[in-house]
């Protein structure tokens, strides 16, 4: 029941790449494999379409077929052979599909979606390195950009720079001479592949539900900068609104306080008065310690 369910959203996956591509669905008798003339059909022309934008390290003559579906008896066997050779040229990382026995190979189960699925993934990314690639006009050389990356990579392993006009092959000669010297210097197991092995349905959910939880943080994040953003522009505004208040309120805020000065007179802050300085005098005064009580005249 799992095989079933992961075949079903396998092939839902695959007739979305097609229709998003251009193509149609997925053909009924995917499952039949190279024996079907509609999956040969598919595969042609998602090669000739591979061919046609430069996909292929192989220069080949003009007019010149990549794939044959044919509807002949060798047709089939035909089919796997070039097959073969264009999963290779393609560098597939299915070593099911690109080893000898193709004819079986493509009879499992989910084989022939799995062909297809590595097509189309080809394909919408050669479409858009074509996309990426800037126009040829006034004085935009070709290579340029190539030179700028080798440059970039110098750098990054210690190299001089190069003068103006090196060629791009004396850069790669010594960009392989300096790899291969740092080579013998890196930890054993640095240079082997992170996955040596191909994905089945199940570890395609699993990399769907992290890439889905992924996008969701993502988009959480970005919409909390556009929020901050928003606030930061506001505030520039809000300067204006605040000079309109402050010219409305300012009479009822100065005519208590009577404007910045300061003018005293309240009673918490009166101390009293110093005492007036008077000299002594030279007979010493009157002192009168005491009331001295009068006599009575007799």
């Amino acid at each position: 029941m799992e095989v079933v369910k992961a075949e079903a959203w396998e092939g839902a996956a695959v007739a979305q790449d097609l229709l998003a591509l251009g193509y149609g669905g997925v053909p009924g008798a995917a499952s039949r494999g190279a024996s079907c003339p509609d999956f040969r059909g598919l595969c042609v022309r998602l090669a000739a379409e591979l061919a046609t934008l430069g996909a292929l390290e192989q220069q080949r003559e003009a007019g010149a077929e990549v794939l044959s579906a044919g509807d002949g008896p060798g047709a089939e066997e035909d089919f796997l052979l070039q097959l073969g050779s264009l999963l290779r040229e393609l560098h597939c990382p299915d070593r099911a599909l690109c080893g000898g026995d193709g004819a079986a190979a493509l009879r499992e189960p989910g084989a022939g979606l799995r062909l297809l699925r590595f097509l189309c993934s080809e394909l919408q990314a050669t479409r858009l390195l074509c996309c990426s690639r800037p126009p040829l006009g006034e004085g935009v050389v070709e290579g340029a950009g190539m030179v700028q990356e080798l440059y970039l990579t110098l750098q990054a392993l210690g190299l001089p720079r190069p003068a103006p006009g090196t060629p791009a092959s004396q850069l790669l000669q010594e960009l392989h001479a300096k790899i291969s010297e740092l080579q013998p210097s890196l930890p054993p197991g640095s240079l082997q592949p992170l996955l040596s092995y191909s994905l089945d349905a199940p570890r395609w959910e699993a990399l769907e539900s992290l890439s889905q939880s992924l996008r969701d943080q993502y988009r959480c994040r970005r919409c909390l900068l556009l929020k901050r953003l928003d606030l930061t522009t506001s505030a520039f505004h809000w300067s204006d609104r605040a000079e309109v208040w402050w010219a409305g309120d300012r009479a009822e805020l100065e005519r208590p306080s009577f404007g910045g000065c300061n003018r005293g007179g309240r009673p918490n802050e009166l101390e009293p008065p110093m005492p007036t300085w008077r000299s002594r005098r030279e007979d010493g005064g009157p002192q009168c310690w005491g009331r001295k009580k009068k006599k009575k005249k007799k």
